[in-house]
């Protein structure tokens, strides 16, 4: 999973793998940051370091964002920035996750990959699309974003060949992106994550050369958030069986996981996020933005006319993610994990038990994580996909 940037530097693309403890030559200290995310105060940052088999939180804090923007082409990369993080969070290596309209996650068949890698190049004899057996459901690239524009075909001797699939976990250059790919646990279904080169190579070269971090990990944010479960202690006693709901700002994602690995993963047809929900509260109860949360926590006025719709919505396709995990990977799920939602847990855990018949479970972020004196988070929700960025860094051998 290792990219050589200069003759003594190399980063690496991950995924969760599962428990979050490592081998012998795991990292054990290490930072995690979150790049171009909506929290509006700059990059949530956290550093991990491990003791005595348990993780500690040794700072969690928003640092100022690195001068400029992402790259959106290959002629922007001659305004590289140079970002060094502020001295607590000098860790030895850097897991960084980054939020590219351009970049892509999700679950594909192996055929949906190879189409996406021959996307936009100019093959000679190009097969067309496999489709799937009659009455045999096949599921293609869900992309968590919309996907790049394709760079326009360059006549070489590479582009007249269809690309190789890839080898699990290993990078891969095609068609001007980079391509990681892992199976999933059913057959011939995969992870697989993609960022423009130019993007992945101005991410590696963004910390400075010789100073703490190093730039081990580069990983797209959805990849982060789905690792962000790996320490929870609900997690871990369930062997890594869980079916967990993520929510973001914009949107709502579900992830499977079966024995610690990933065999599930879908953003919610239709549906918004957590700002969606603050929007129909304004809306239907006609109250002012600054008392919000106290309508979601306290009670003070029964929500449930405007987040009905909402929450209705995600749980129908909670159930189909149930009833998929059930049928595909015998995982009967009676708790779902709920993570993401600053405010109005509650709410949800009432209308999961009075239509599913299911039980809601919304732990804090760093449950698992032994939090050091000092550390002050007011906003945890914010820190989940530089926690998971961290964790699924941690696990990968120096």
């Amino acid at each position: 999973m290792k990219i050589q940037l200069t003759k003594d530097k190399t980063i690496e693309f991950n995924f969760p793998r599962g428990g979050g403890s490592g081998g012998s030559k795991a990292k054990s200290d290490l930072v995690g940051v979150e790049l171009f995310s909506d929290a509006p105060n700059g990059c949530p940052t956290v550093r991990l370091y491990r003791k005595k088999n348990t993780w500690h939180l040794g700072a969690a804090d928003y640092v100022n964002a690195p001068d400029g923007a992402l790259p959106e082409s290959w002629e922007d990369m001659r305004n590289q920035p140079t970002w060094e993080l502020p001295r607590h969070f000098q860790a030895p290596s850097a897991a960084i996750a980054v939020n590219s309209a351009a970049g892509s996650f999700g679950q594909a068949s192996s055929e949906a990959i190879l189409l996406e890698m021959m996307h936009g190049v100019a093959l000679v004899n190009e097969p067309e699309p496999a489709t799937a057996e009659p009455g045999k459901r096949r599921l293609g690239l869900k992309s968590s974003r919309a996907p790049a524009p394709a760079p326009k075909p360059v006549q070489t001797e590479a582009s007249t060949r269809k690309p190789e699939f890839p080898a699990e976990g290993v990078p891969t250059s095609e068609n001007g992106r980079r391509f990681v790919v892992r199976p999933f646990a059913e057959e011939d279904f995969h992870l697989c994550a993609s960022l423009p080169e130019f993007q992945s190579l101005w991410l590696g070269r963004l910390l400075p050369e010789g100073k703490r971090p190093t730039a081990s990990s580069i990983q797209v944010a959805e990849s982060a958030l789905m690792a962000s479960v790996l320490a929870q202690p609900s997690f871990l006693e369930s062997n890594g069986n869980m079916l967990v709901c993520f929510v973001r700002n914009e949107s709502v994602y579900f992830a499977g996981y079966k024995e610690g690995l990933p065999v599930l993963w879908r953003r919610c047809p239709n549906t918004r996020g957590y700002l969606a929900m603050r929007e129909a509260v304004i809306k239907t109860l006609g109250v002012e933005e600054e008392l919000v949360d106290s309508v979601l926590e306290d009670a003070l006025i029964d929500p449930r006319p405007a987040l009905e719709p909402f929450i209705h919505n995600v749980l129908e396709q909670l159930e189909l993610a149930r009833a998929y995990l059930s049928s595909k990977h015998q995982i009967n799920v009676d708790k779902i994990m709920l993570l993401g939602m600053p405010k109005g847990v509650e709410h949800w855990r009432h209308s999961a038990e009075e239509t599913l018949k299911l039980q809601i479970i919304a732990p804090a972020p760093f449950d698992g994580i032994q939090i050091d004196k000092g550390v002050n988070i007011t906003q945890p929700t914010d820190f989940l996909v530089a926690l998971g960025a961290a964790l699924a860094a941690s696990e990968v051998e120096s």
